[in-house]
């Protein structure tokens, strides 16, 4: 059964591939250029080396994190962001140049530096639930010294609205928490009051679950979504109402 799985998956991606790959059929000059030069560029950039140092030593930890009962490395093996996903984070943030950035999930911080790798003075509050991997999250902020960045622990319901309130608009949104996606909808509500039209929002996690794929209909269809880009595992919206609305296919 396993097998079968894996099998159509690789059927599916291939296909994405061969129908959507490098911005064909695409005719908006806005999602051509994201898709060429953002979403397919090779470019190797220095913030990704200096990551990747942060990142073998979470994998290298054997301390234990928490009471989870796994070790730091095990830890950022499953709720450290891929590598090849933090890097199309870093492109979108060094494209779009964001000033203020909210992030839902932090996981084990290294989303949130591939989010600020671009920029030492953007400000980023980045949300955790759970206090291990906040601790850890702060570890390699401190690392990297991002002095502008920050990491609250508590529950998502409670500590956004406040994050929010303390940017006039929200430049960037990052929800990187498909374990929570039936709260995702009214967390996504909350941030639509904080928007302005130059706004993205990245989503983490399409295909973890029935209920994420749920959650990301729900998105397609909200009133102030205009433009959106599904890469297969991560979600691109955009919401300026001077775009034609559409809902493009890209493969990653």
């Amino acid at each position: 059964m396993i097998q079968l799985l894996k099998k159509t998956k690789d059927v599916i991606l291939f296909y994405r591939f061969l129908r959507f790959r490098k911005g064909f059929g695409v005719h908006s000059p806005f999602a051509f250029n994201l898709i060429t030069n953002v979403i397919d560029e090779k470019c190797a950039y220095y913030a990704y080396d200096r990551i990747d140092i942060v990142r073998r030593q979470l994998l290298q930890n054997g301390a234990p994190l928490g009471t989870t009962g796994m070790s730091v490395g095990r830890a950022t093996a499953r709720y450290g962001i891929r590598k090849s996903h933090g890097q199309l984070l870093f492109r979108l943030a060094n494209y779009f140049k964001p000033k203020q950035i909210v992030q839902v999930g932090t996981g084990m911080g290294l989303s949130t530096l591939y989010l600020t790798g671009y920029s030492a003075h953007v400000q980023c509050i980045s949300l955790e639930e759970d206090p291990a991997r906040a601790e850890w999250a702060r570890w390699c902020l401190e690392r990297m010294g991002k002095r502008h960045v920050r990491v609250e622990r508590g529950g998502y319901e409670s500590l956004l609205p406040k994050a929010l309130a303390q940017f006039e608009a929200v430049d960037f949104l990052f929800f990187n928490a498909p374990e929570r996606a039936t709260e995702l909808y009214g967390m996504f509500e909350k941030c639509v009051e904080h928007i302005q039209p130059d706004t993205v929002l990245v989503v983490e996690g399409l295909r973890a679950s029935r209920a994420m794929r749920d959650f990301w209909e729900r998105v397609k269809a909200h009133p102030a979504t205009v433009l959106t880009f599904d890469l297969y595992h991560v979600g691109l919206v955009f919401f300026n109402k001077k775009m034609y609305r559409k809902d493009y296919i890209v493969y990653f």
